[in-house]
């Protein structure tokens, strides 16, 4: 056998190869072709589907995940971290309309992100309680970014917290709900979605720049 490149004598497929038999590399790429066949087709792939653009045998899937509800929920944790990786700290001692700005453009690139996979997981999800659990994680996640951004703002409006306060308010204007009825029901795009929603937190948020409340 004639020696490669790598000196020990192992065909230029065998850094595959050996990708292909380390678990951690499996899992992660079962997960991000269920990902990517979501996004492109807005339908749930066949298990056999999800193995080939992987690069692993349909067994492999099995092997990994459980059943169904398993490799849902593992992949809304790993679509997570995703969008999560386009987050980037607002300073909550900024100017409101800096904020509102900054806030948005982060948001943004999020939603666009998370878009195909969350559509279609809001269809699963009164039927899959630990898919339901990690988007409701997300939910969270996002009330209280807001929270910590605005909370100079919030804290000059006594009823802020309260149900129907400011904070509610500033949470549906931001959400990924309204950032998805603007680019796919009114077809804006990004940069007029986030201008709308702009022009909606300002408002929202103008009362509290003097404390007027």
């Amino acid at each position: 056998m004639s020696e490669t490149a790598d000196g020990n004598g192992e065909g230029a497929g065998a850094p595959a190869r050996r990708r292909r038999r380390d678990p951690e590399w499996t899992w992660a790429a079962l997960l991000d072709a269920l990902l990517q066949l979501i996004a492109e087709t807005g339908r749930e792939p066949t298990r056999k589907a999800i193995a080939e653009r992987a690069g692993v045998s349909e067994r492999t899937v099995f092997v990994h995940f459980a059943d169904r509800e398993a490799l849902h929920v593992a992949a809304a944790r790993r679509q997570a971290e995703r969008w999560r990786a386009e987050a980037e700290p607002v300073p909550p001692d900024r100017a409101t309309d800096h904020k509102v700005a900054a806030l948005l453009a982060q948001r943004g690139r999020m939603y666009e992100v998370m878009g195909p996979i969350r559509r279609f997981g809001l269809g699963l999800e009164p039927h899959s309680p630990g898919l339901a659990e990690v988007m409701a994680a997300g939910d969270a996640w996002f009330r209280a970014d807001l929270a910590e951004v605005f909370a100079p703002e919030l804290g000059r409006d006594r009823d802020a917290f309260a149900p129907g306060g400011l904070l509610d308010a500033l949470e549906a204007a931001s959400s990924w709900a309204a950032w998805d009825h603007l680019r796919t029901r009114r077809g804006l795009d990004g940069p007029a979605a986030r201008a709308a929603l702009e022009r909606t937190l300002r408002a929202l948020l103008a009362p509290t720049a003097d404390g007027a409340l």
